[in-house]
This record gives structure tokens, C-alpha cells and sequence, in this order.
């Protein structure tokens, strides 16, 4: 039987054995992480040093953006679009500048920045996908109407700090009513694919960090986005179980009307 902290500290340790730093001029380090995006190309960050203040910049070098607009998704055609995709790198400490994700720190500071960076790519990459093949919407609005439409009240983009001193963000919480034992819900998203697994180990990474900080009755959702240009999208059983055996409810968005009313509560 498994815990929190042997989960924890084997992701961190295959982490820690996955990535690669190398010198590309005198004060550049790319950094390959062992994540690969949604067309199945490693990742990577590069480390800028500034010399003058010691500081450290690190970027995607345009990579996510780019890799958007490579799949028909442009955030700046659309006000809203561009608003959601500012409102959630920011919940990182990540800002975009000329089309680069990027974070500037000290080499203190480098550990966590480097997390909240690639967090953000992660995130981008994986979530701002059109949901359905007639809609502009993305995954993550088309969550945000089914909320709205059943009049379910959510707050977007909280974040806790856990035990790891890392911060982990949630898309959506819902607020509980402890008189009533209403639980509060707090809701993770991931999008099926050939990548998904080593998502859903860091959702449940996030999720095990979390937990032991949160006061009160917290339940924990996954909202699978099962549907791509119309089509169902098979979601490996192995994901289901790795949730559900750790006690976290795993909704396929084509199943999602069978929590509409828990989480109405």
C-alpha cells in the first residue's frame, strides 16, 4: 500500500533522473524536462543568466504559443481568449513577452520557478485545445458554461501551497458548507492523450501535496476532456484507477451531467 510521501518523493526522484542541463553559450542552459507536448516533441526551458544583476530568466522561447497556432488556436484574435490565457499563466508568476513564456528569478529561487514555468507550458499546452470541431470554445470554457448552465458556483484558478513548499493550482473550487457537511470541491483538468498518464502523475502529485493543508472536508475531481473534432477519445483505464484508488473522482466530460447534481450542492 502506498502513501503520500513515497508517491511523492518517487515522482520527484524520476524528476530529478529525467532532466538534462546543458550549456549552450556562456550564459544560456537549455533544460530538457521529461514531459513531451501534444504532437509527442520533448520540452524544454532555457536558462538566460544576466551577468550585470545575477538574475536568471527562464523561457519557453515562444514554444507554447507557438505550438497553439500550429494547431488553429490563436489566444490574440480573441479579447476573451486572450484574458483567460493571461489570467492563468499569471496564477503561475509567468508573464508572456513577444509570444515567450518566461519567469525571471534569482539562482535561490531557480527550483520553484523552473516548477511554476513548466507548470504553465504544461498547462497551456494541454487545456487550450478546442473542445469540439464547430465551437471556437476551449476546454476549459466549455467547463465553465456547464457550471454556469446548472447554476454550479465556481471560483477559477486557486492555488495552495503544500507541503513540498511548491505551489499547486486547481482550475475550478467550489465552496463547501460545513454546518451542512457540504464538502468543499477543489477540480483538476486533464485532456486525453498519449501524454496523459504522465499528466495525470503530477495531477495526483498536486493533489497528495494538497491535501494534508487543507482544513475541512475537501473532496477532489478530474475532469477528463474525452472528446476531440466530435469524437470520443478513449481515457486509459490505468488513469481511472490510478484516481479512483487514491480517492479522487475522475469525470469523463462525456459523462460529466452524472456529477451535476453533487456538485450543485
Amino acid at each position: 500500500m502506498i502513501n503520500a510521501e513515497e508517491l511523492s518523493k518517487n515522482y520527484l526522484d524520476w524528476c530529478s533522473k529525467n532532466i538534462n542541463f546543458t550549456d549552450i553559450s556562456t550564459n544560456i542552459v537549455k533544460i530538457d524536462v521529461p514531459f513531451l507536448d501534444s504532437f509527442n516533441d520533448e520540452i524544454a526551458i532555457y536558462a538566460v543568466n544576466d551577468p550585470h544583476t545575477g538574475s536568471i530568466t527562464l523561457t519557453d522561447d515562444g514554444w507554447t504559443i507557438n505550438n497553439l497556432e500550429s494547431r488553429g488556436v490563436y489566444l490574440k484574435h480573441s479579447k476573451k481568449r486572450q484574458q483567460l490565457f493571461q489570467r492563468q499563466i499569471s496564477n503561475y508568476g509567468v508573464v508572456e513577452n513577444d509570444d515567450a513564456l518566461q519567469i525571471t528569478t534569482t539562482p535561490d529561487n531557480f527550483p520553484i520557478s523552473k516548477h511554476r514555468l513548466l507548470q504553465a507550458m504544461l498547462f497551456v499546452d494541454n487545456m487550450f485545445m478546442l473542445a469540439t470541431k464547430n465551437t471556437t470554445n476551449l476546454f476549459l470554457e466549455d467547463l465553465q458554461n456547464f457550471f454556469n448552465e446548472h447554476k454550479i458556483r465556481t471560483t477559477q484558478g486557486v492555488s495552495f501551497v503544500g507541503n513540498s513548499g511548491l505551489t499547486h493550482k486547481f482550475e475550478f473550487s467550489i465552496s463547501g458548507f460545513s454546518p451542512e457537511r457540504i464538502p468543499t470541491r477543489l477540480i483538476k483538468t486533464l485532456t486525453a492523450s498519449s501524454n496523459s498518464q504522465v499528466f495525470a502523475q503530477s495531477i495526483l502529485t498536486d493533489i497528495t501535496q494538497t491535501r494534508p493543508v487543507q482544513n475541512g472536508l475537501t473532496e477532489y475531481y478530474v475532469f477528463i476532456n474525452d472528446v476531440r473534432d466530435d469524437r470520443p477519445v478513449k481515457v486509459s483505464p490505468q488513469i481511472i484507477s490510478l484516481f479512483e484508488q487514491n480517492d479522487i473522482k475522475a469525470v469523463k466530460y462525456s459523462d460529466r451531467d452524472s456529477v451535476v447534481e453533487e456538485l450543485a450542492r
